[in-house]
């Protein structure tokens, strides 16, 4: 039994060294520029078929593609660069951008060219790679731009609609700014079996910071300075957004979505309990398949017009690759044109290339094209090294507000030295 063990094992050991010493052939004189990439299973087919087209036309380069998974792959990649085992591209959340950029282990891109390939790029998907030099060069004072990666996915919220709440109540225009949105959900707010409580709300709110920077971001708010060191939350737009979101938490047209343990903004919809939430483009298909009849229209304009908050991944090549022009080369062809409208008409997804915009068929998906056109005023998340401090911060600030223990004055206030103490102090 034993020999027969050992054989089956020495038979395998050939084989698995047959199969490096042919795929070693195989990869012989070529440049091998191993990818990490988070996709799910359907987006993973559709770039492993892009990355086979960025092969036939470069025959000297071969894509190692490995899928790693999204839970934790912030922590892998610090620890790859550690222990010197890193990709020479990886994807990675935008939220990561600054401690990278700022740590010095990704390449900066200006020298390919990239600023220009970011004038055709969606400005809210971009920015998150654009810092300027006071940013990551110690002492500098300096307001020049630089690139450190290019976007291949972007996202954000827009306003959701039920329709058939909409008929019922009688409302037949949408809200185009935020005093309309005020009448509007007011109208929607029925108490269908007169026991003195709505059973359904014109609106349902989040909690926390990233689904409520609509509000901050329509009021023309600035959270830090360019370089990011110096919090600039005490203002009067940032005081007039809490106001209006306090408006709206306490006159009774929103449900308290945003309240601990409550029904959220997303379930509440689904139940046809909440008319208007701002929610991604990741629930289209899943309110479709509820059979909720509902549009998307994008998010009322205040003082600085409408805009979104800005969610998504960019490409980025790590310092130790010995390729970064190769690198760039895919960087810069998975980002064309072409190549986006190809990935956004398989998957319906807003496109990163404006200039792909005209080339996808947005009759399959007539929600993404609202969305294509909210992303064009979106607003980057403030370039801090730890943006979930910053996030817990301003959550906990905003449901003080809410829940009416501050003064939207107070609780900003409180943000800026908290923020400044806890978040800038260590940029």
């Amino acid at each position: 039994m034993k020999k027969l063990l050992l054989i089956f094992l020495a038979g395998m050991f050939l084989f698995s060294s047959c199969g490096r010493v042919q795929q070693k052939k195989q990869h012989y004189g070529k440049k091998v520029i191993t990818i990490w990439q988070t996709y799910n299973n359907e987006e993973h087919q559709v770039f492993v078929n892009i990355v086979k087209k960025f092969e036939d036309r470069n025959p000297e380069i071969k894509l190692n593609v490995q899928r790693i998974p999204w839970g934790g792959h912030q922590t892998k990649l610090l620890v790859s660069m550690v222990t010197h085992t890193a990709p020479d591209i990886c994807r990675v959340d935008v939220g990561i951008m600054p401690r990278l950029v700022k740590s010095g282990t990704i390449i900066d891109l200006t020298e390919y060219g990239a600023l220009e390939i970011a004038e055709n790029l969606m400005p809210a998907a971009v920015n998150s790679n654009i810092y300027p030099e006071s940013f990551f060069i110690a002492g500098s004072t300096s307001s020049k731009k630089h690139i450190f990666g290019l976007p291949d996915q972007t996202t954000g919220v827009a306003l959701f609609y039920n329709r058939k709440l909409f008929k019922k109540a009688g409302v037949s225009s949408l809200p185009a700014n935020w005093n309309e949105f005020i009448e509007v959900a007011r109208k929607l707010t029925i108490d269908t079996n007169n026991d003195g409580r709505p059973d359904i709300y014109g609106f349902g709110m989040w909690g926390g910071l990233w689904f409520n920077f609509p509000f901050f971001n329509t009021f023309g708010v600035k959270f830090t300075d360019e370089s990011g060191k110096k919090c600039l939350l005490y203002s009067e737009n940032a005081k007039n957004a809490l106001s209006l979101m306090l408006k709206i938490a306490n006159s009774g047209i929103e449900g308290g979505a945003w309240q601990t343990g409550a029904i959220n903004p997303e379930l509440g919809f689904l139940q046809e309990m909440y008319a208007m939430v701002f929610a991604g483009p990741w629930n289209v298909k899943r309110f479709k398949d509820a059979g909720i009849d509902f549009g998307v229209v994008l998010i009322p304009e205040g003082p600085a017009g409408t805009s979104t908050n800005v969610g998504g991944t960019n490409m980025v090549i790590l310092r130790e690759t010995k390729y970064p022009r190769e690198c760039y080369e895919f960087l810069k062809f998975f980002t064309s044109p072409e190549v986006q409208a190809e990935w956004c008409n398989a998957l319906g997804q807003i496109p990163v290339n404006t200039k792909a915009i005209p080339k996808i068929d947005f009759s399959k998906n007539p929600e993404i094209k609202v969305f294509t056109e909210q992303m064009k005023t979106a607003i980057a998340r403030p370039p801090v090294l730890d943006y979930d401090r910053l996030e817990e911060i301003m959550t906990a600030e905003i449901y003080a507000v809410l829940s009416k223990q501050k003064t939207p004055d107070k609780a900003l206030n409180d943000a800026v030295k908290r923020i400044e103490n806890e978040v800038l102090s260590f940029e």
